[in-house]
């Protein structure tokens, strides 16, 4: 495909993007405000308001509720919505719409407090209160328990596939207590449409999560590989290769390069541990899959003690990072760590397909044997347009560059025609957050800047 096709190309991916984007938004906004517009419109209607206090604290926990219901449905898994949004911005928009429906709980029932003092006594859920008056308290402090842990979970060194666990049942009490304290107050929701959005909302919810768990398992979502070899590299990461042992029916799961799958380990399809990783193999013979994985705790700590032929279960591909439809004269990838991982695979990709465009890694590494892949990429670099750039935080070699990867060490390598390069950014938190800004002042568009955080959970 030459440059112009290639630009015909990207033009039209980025315009699908855009319209698909633009197209959840609203949907969104729409199953959020859903409530508060019906309200609205019948107090208009029917000169029904009541005092500004009373009005506030009521649309404050309308809006609450429909976002911890929503804060149920799996959005990082459905493909639609991954091939759409990059993941990382689906965990951040996930905890934030969140924390913004334990936040509208708290100012509900503020606006309440400050109104009638008399609200308060309800705190106290063993004093025989009606229980849709307690229900309400209940809900908020399982609300503000989820955000809490989600936000610490790290420093408070929980366990990854515990705190799902916990994050599940504690969601399923918020939700519960919720919706039983909205029913037993009666008022907006005695309105037919407000009644039953809520019922049919909790019901998707509860059809998007069983669908996660159980019946996508058993779907052309989730795919048997057999184990083909594991290899321990030098920079504390096992490389887990696999092939695809479906039935002579089945087809293996489809992929591309730069993506992300989730995959099962040593477990049944249905268990709940399971850990998104990012894809390191080719994309060109979609019955092989592999994955470069760090040794950081959890499952990672056991990834080097698999056997061949043991089965993986794995789900994906999950991103929107595409080689073969962005990059019209070729690619910039800035890699820090196991941020390696995906830029493997768009590499391998590279030199499978023999793809002529240019590509520059900018690779940050702590010291030379913390480098992975190194003779490999030296190899690669051979048959496929590529140059790659080590940045060492500890090196007096002056082959490579020394410190970290800067706005300075990204200029003086970056190609001319900016505009003509998608930027793959992967890598921990703190590299993105320095190299999204030095790309911006180098003149990079904002479009064409493809950030993947590895601080997803």
């Amino acid at each position: 495909m030459n440059a112009a096709a290639n630009r015909s190309v990207r033009r039209a991916y980025i315009a699908q993007l855009k319209f698909k984007k633009a197209a959840w938004i609203c949907l969104f906004i729409v199953l959020s405000l859903f409530p508060l517009i019906v309200a609205a419109v019948s107090n208009s209607l029917n000169g029904t308001w009541r005092t500004w206090p009373r009005e506030v604290a009521s649309f404050c926990g309308m809006l609450g509720l429909s976002l911890m219901i929503l804060s149920f449905v799996p959005i990082r898994r459905d493909r639609n919505i991954t091939s759409t949004f990059n993941l990382d911005v689906l965990y951040k928009f996930h905890h934030r719409y969140s924390s913004i429906g334990f936040w509208l709980v708290v100012i509900h029932l503020a606006v309440l407090w400050i109104n009638n003092h008399e609200i308060g006594r309800f705190w106290n859920i063993f004093a025989g209160y009606p229980l849709h008056l307690s229900a309400g308290p209940i809900a908020l402090v399982a609300a503000g328990s989820l955000v809490y842990f989600s936000y610490f979970r790290k420093q408070l060194k929980i366990d990854y596939d515990f705190w799902k666990i916990g994050h599940s049942l504690t969601a399923i009490l918020m939700v519960v207590f919720g919706l039983y304290h909205t029913y037993g107050v009666y008022y907006y929701s005695r309105s037919p449409l407000i009644f039953w959005y809520y019922i049919l909302l909790t019901v998707f919810a509860i059809i998007a999560i069983l669908w996660l768990r159980f019946f996508s398992s058993f779907s052309s979502l989730s795919k048997p590989y057999r184990i083909t070899d594991v290899i321990v590299r030098n920079n504390a990461t096992t490389e887990l290769l696999l092939e695809f042992s479906g039935g002579k029916n089945d087809k293996p799961l489809e992929y591309h390069a730069g993506q992300i799958a989730w995959i099962t380990i040593r477990q049944s399809r249905i268990a709940y541990r399971e850990h998104p990783f990012s894809i390191a193999s080719a994309d060109v013979d979609h019955s092989k899959i592999g994955f470069a994985i760090r040794e950081l705790g959890d499952l990672t700590s056991q990834i080097k003690n698999l056997n061949v032929g043991e089965t993986v279960y794995v789900e994906g591909g999950f991103g929107v990072f595409d080689p073969q439809k962005l990059g019209d004269e070729g690619f910039v990838i800035i890699a820090g760590g196991i941020g390696i991982a995906p830029a493997m695979g768009i590499l391998r990709s590279f030199d499978a397909r023999k793809d002529k465009r240019k590509v520059v890694l900018y690779y940050g590494s702590r010291d030379f044997e913390s480098i992975g892949f190194y003779d490999e990429l030296n190899d690669i670099a051979t048959r496929v347009n590529l140059e790659i750039v080590h940045v060492l935080e500890r090196t007096d070699d002056p082959k490579f560059e020394k410190g970290y990867v800067t706005q300075d060490v990204i200029a003086r390598h970056y190609p001319a025609n900016k505009e003509r390069y998608d930027v793959f950014v992967c890598g921990p938190g703190p590299m993105v957050k320095i190299v999204m800004p030095a790309l911006h002042n180098i003149g990079v568009p904002k479009e064409n800047i493809w950030p993947e955080f590895y601080e997803m959970a």
